[in-house]
């Protein structure tokens, strides 16, 4: 149809000429309208995937008589404490009491049975209650170099026998170096640091040792914080301890006498108004709080099979309670033992996973206790046994079925101890 003006022409190509840009226009409406859809699809998708995994947990999961709620083995928060559990251990040491070779002692929480054996017969204690298959006088013979040993399981020697661990073999390899000495061994399973340096205290130094050799576990800066170590690690043993506090810039140590057995049970039925409660560390960071998103089951579990033992820096900081209290009993246990005319010697001892990590890890990378690693090896004679020990020695036949030193990474403590004594004898660093 011809166009009646110049001006309906000019009208008409105008608007045909807009028809392009309203289409655009409209096409990116739409596109923005999918996105948001989709999203909103996608949003209700997960959140419905993430009801139904929560139904999953609350339905599959348990609560105990306690009112611990578990899930496919794992306590989830917000937690309870487990009196049932605990009030059970502590019944079945006191009914196996007269018969137990670990026992309640109230200056160190607990110690040995003297005149007894453990592991089958392979395990003996002496009379005076440290792992020895003889009796020794408390003055060294003339002559004699004393050592005396002081730490955890991994001092003493759990699961090899009396002739198989690192202070036989130390004792052993001394002597044949044409030295006269004795190697008497004051390790007690799950000792904290505080509770060897007590027990240097309460009848090591009795011995009178020329040097003292700690068996350093950095781990066990968590069992300082500890007073009732059911609370650390349920399967027990199921004693109180004395745990140190510092006050006024030095070590004051509380509940000491520990608690006896006796009354550990009444304390845990009412244990959130017990006076210990608030210095024990694993109560008050576990049971006493929880984080903001405990109500769910599910993020409950994530955190659980995610956290590592490590995640909790109020333990592993070099300026936290823990570090400040690790570095502290290193400092009274060297001053005393040189009170008391002996030298002081460091040796870390360190578990399988850090040896993975030393090994294994990135060089940048450090274990959360590096702090106490360092201030040992600038303030003491250290002796660094991960650098001895090589990546083959994390095969499992090195290590027994607890995670303990197998005989021959106790024979590879004993040579590295050893040459550092002969060495700082030789220099005449050790008197």
């Amino acid at each position: 149809m011809p166009f009646s003006s110049p001006e309906d022409a000019t009208i008409t190509s105008q608007a045909l000429t807009c028809l392009p840009v309203v289409s655009g226009v409209n096409q990116e409406s739409n596109l923005l309208r999918r996105i948001f859809t989709n999203a909103v699809i996608m949003a209700l998708s997960i959140l419905s995937t993430l009801l139904a995994l929560e139904a999953i947990v609350r339905l599959g999961g348990e609560t105990d008589a306690d009112g611990q709620f578990s899930f496919a083995g794992y306590a989830l928060e917000p937690y309870a404490l487990r009196v049932s559990e605990l009030r059970a251990g502590v019944e079945g040491y006191l009914a196996n009491e007269s018969i137990s070779a670990v026992i309640y002692d109230e200056k160190l929480g607990w110690t040995f049975r003297p005149n007894t054996v453990r592991q089958g017969g392979s395990f003996t204690i002496n009379g005076a209650g440290f792992r020895a298959t003889r009796d020794y006088p408390q003055k060294p013979p003339p002559d004699t170099l004393r050592i005396a040993l002081f730490g955890d399981s991994f001092t003493a020697g759990d699961d090899v026998a009396d002739d198989e661990t690192w202070g036989y073999h130390l004792q052993r390899l001394l002597n044949d170096a044409g030295l006269r000495a004795e190697a008497l061994n004051f390790g007690v399973g799950a000792y904290g640091m505080d509770q060897a340096f007590l027990r240097w205290q309460e009848l090591g130094r009795d011995f009178q040792p020329d040097i003292v050799v700690f068996g350093l576990q950095p781990e066990n800066l968590a069992r300082n914080l500890n007073v009732f170590r059911q609370l650390l690690h349920g399967s027990g043993p199921p004693f109180s301890k004395p745990r140190f506090v510092i006050v006024n810039q030095g070590l004051h140590l509380i509940n000491s006498p520990a608690l006896p057995p006796q009354r550990l049970i009444a304390a845990f039925e009412d244990f959130g108004n017990h006076p210990l409660a608030r210095y024990e560390y694993h109560y008050a960071s576990r049971y006493a709080a929880s984080n903001w998103w405990a109500s769910s089951r599910l993020a409950s579990l994530l955190y659980a099979t995610l956290k590592s033992d490590f995640d909790d820096l109020d333990i592993y900081g070099r300026d936290t309670e823990g570090g400040r209290i690790g570095n502290a009993i290193l400092d009274a246990f060297a001053r005393d033992a040189a009170d008391h005319h002996a030298n002081f010697v460091v040796v870390h001892l360190p578990l399988r996973w850090h040896l993975e990590h030393y090994h294994l890890a990135s060089p940048q990378s450090q274990p959360p206790f590096q702090f106490l690693l360092d201030y040992t090896r600038a303030n003491f004679r250290y002796v660094a046994t991960e650098e001895r020990f090589t990546a083959k020695h994390l095969e499992d036949g090195y290590w027994t079925p607890t995670r303990h030193y197998g005989p021959s990474l106790h024979l590879l403590v004993a040579e590295a101890v050893a040459h550092e004594l002969i060495d700082c004898l030789d220099s005449g660093a050790c008197h």
